[in-house]
């Protein structure tokens, strides 16, 4: 006999703290076809002037791309678009965004690694150089201390006796408040090195202080209790690619209808929204892991695998004081290499509502309701107010026919339980 009645009891230590003076929301952009794969997360910062200039450069690097493989087919594999950023505000009101780009071209076997730098004086509303930052007495300095890091660094692929003669380019920088950062595309200033080059230069050494803000933590206790009968049919609800500025609209439409949800995000984003998902966790939710900045995993090497996994748990402790125990990997892509060297649980689905594709709102609710058996998990996305707006009339549908709601964690304990029964 089944047992009856299990309980989760779930005390979570959750990390709150104040709310970052920012205005920051991010925007995302996932996109598959039979030839290429686009995964853009990229900031808007609530100023218009920064702003627009993000997203016309964006628009640019986007339309290129599809311009340059959205039609070259390759029978063993497909272009890759993958753009992330970092985002820095100094409490001097300056804003310093760094924006990665990354190209996996196969019509030329080869990957592109490039970065563009915005930085903007929110008093000012200005778009700044190195020279507004800097002045004119430090910025002499710079060239010296580059040229001791190139020696040092990367002498192998600059002809040392031309070293005086590069002129440097101070278009490519960031600073935080320990360093101001220099970039330099690959091949810019060397031979042979497909890698961004940057240097820190500590800013006492040009004279600069910043001081960033600082987030005050405070642990908390929060019980969490689930009961669950696991003789009725459960389904679990997941959502891909955020959080995002919907996600907290869809966690209120959660609790109000008595349901919970698994939420699978990227690293790169919990900071910006750990407000969000401190409120996910406290109303019963559960996180996945759905590495840093969406790349297309079974492409990338195995250092690089590991840093996407690592880098989305620590920041997700660190933050949140929460532990993922599931794995979804980007665009449903896996391979062994996956399976052997990810410890994590790795979840798909069974009932996909193409919420990504569909602009129709009853289209996404037939998909998740129409043939939705015992025990599958339905894939969504929180990055739209589509799926927001779907998710509302798909719970009651699915209660309708029976069904508990539960996260990926309960419904594979729920597996064990009657397996064992």
């Amino acid at each position: 006999m089944y047992k009856k009645i299990f309980i989760f009891t779930l005390i979570i230590l959750l990390f709150s703290g104040c709310k970052k003076d920012i205005n920051e929301d991010v925007n995302t952009v996932i996109e598959e076809n039979k030839n290429i794969i686009v995964g853009i997360n990229y900031p808007t910062t609530g100023y218009k002037k920064i702003d627009n200039l993000i997203n016309k450069d964006i628009e640019i690097i986007y339309n290129n791309f599809k311009d340059e493989y959205e039609s070259f087919s390759n029978l063993t594999t497909k272009s890759e678009l993958n753009i992330d950023y970092t985002y820095n505000k100094l409490d001097n009101n300056i804003i310093t965004i760094t924006i990665n780009i990354y190209i996996n071209s196969s019509k030329l076997d080869t990957s592109i690694n490039y970065i563009k730098t915005y930085n903007y004086d929110i008093n000012k509303n200005k778009i700044l150089t190195l020279n507004d930052i800097v002045d004119n007495d430090n910025i002499k300095k710079i060239p010296k201390i580059i040229n001791t890091y190139l020696i040092k660094n990367y002498g192998e692929f600059i002809n040392i006796n031309e070293l005086n003669n590069i002129e440097y380019n101070y278009e490519l920088f960031s600073i935080d408040n320990d360093y101001l950062y220099i970039y330099y595309n690959p091949s810019e200033i060397t031979d042979n090195y497909d890698d961004i080059i940057e240097i820190l230069i500590p800013l006492n050494k040009i004279n600069l202080s910043f001081e960033n803000n600082q987030k005050e933590k405070i642990k908390q206790n929060v019980p969490v209790n689930n009961v669950i009968d696991i003789n009725k049919k459960v389904v679990a609800l997941t959502f891909d690619d955020g959080p995002s500025k919907y996600t907290d609209e869809l966690i209120n439409v959660l609790k109000e209808n008595d349901a919970v949800g698994t939420f699978f995000i990227t690293g790169n984003k919990v900071e910006i929204y750990s407000d969000t998902l401190n409120k996910a966790i406290k109303n019963g939710n559960e996180l996945g892991n759905h590495s840093y900045n969406h790349k297309w995993l079974t492409k990338v090497n195995n250092d690089e695998l590991h840093n996407q996994i690592t880098k989305t748990q620590d920041i997700i402790y660190e933050t949140l004081n929460y532990t993922p125990t599931n794995f979804r990997p980007t665009y449903g892509s896996i391979n062994n290499n996956m399976r052997n060297n990810i410890n994590l649980n790795i979840v798909l689905w069974n009932v996909d509502t193409m919420d990504w594709k569909y602009k129709s709102v009853d289209k996404i609710v037939s998909r998740a309701t129409k043939n939705t058996k015992d025990l599958d998990i339905i894939l969504m996305h929180d990055t739209r107010k589509r799926t927001v707006d779907a998710v509302k009339k798909i719970i009651p549908v699915l209660k309708e026919q029976g069904f508990t709601f539960v996260t990926v964690r309960e419904l594979q304990e729920i597996k064990k339980l009657r397996s064992n029964g």
